[in-house]
Order: structure tokens, then C-alpha cells, then sequence
């Protein structure tokens, strides 16, 4: 999965996401060059939550259905 910036170049590409004991942990490239491992523990995905409005959440699943 590749994420990108406005102007279509690749911030991030992101080759597996697991998880390790209560964290999610994400691998990839940063940048194109940087290796990256990032955790994300429980109490940061209730913080994540907050930054999902309800428009976002509604459009999720036409997104997935798209890229399909």
C-alpha cells in the first residue's frame, strides 16, 4: 500500500501490518529510502478515533469498494 501527497509522490509504502502482542505494527519505507517499523498500542488507536468524522467513517466503505 502506497501513501501519497497532494502532488501524486510516494510518502510512504507500506509492505506488512501485524500484530505484536497489544500493538499494531506497521513496516515499510518512509520517503522511498528510510526504513520505518511503526507500534501503534491501544491507547493511541482510542486517540486516533477522534480524528475520524462521521463523513469519513460513512465513506470508508465506498473507498474499499472502489479500489477493489
Amino acid at each position: 500500500m502506497r501513501l501519497y501527497d497532494v502532488y501524486g509522490n510516494v510518502m510512504m509504502e507500506i509492505v506488512s501490518v501485524e500484530c505484536k502482542g497489544d500493538d499494531l505494527v506497521t513496516k515499510g519505507k518512509m520517503m522511498g529510502t528510510m526504513p520505518a517499523t511503526i507500534h501503534l498500542r491501544p491507547q493511541e488507536m482510542w486517540e486516533a478515533k477522534s480524528l475520524l468524522s462521521w463523513s469519513v467513517i460513512c465513506h470508508i466503505p465506498s473507498m474499499l469498494i472502489k479500489g477493489w
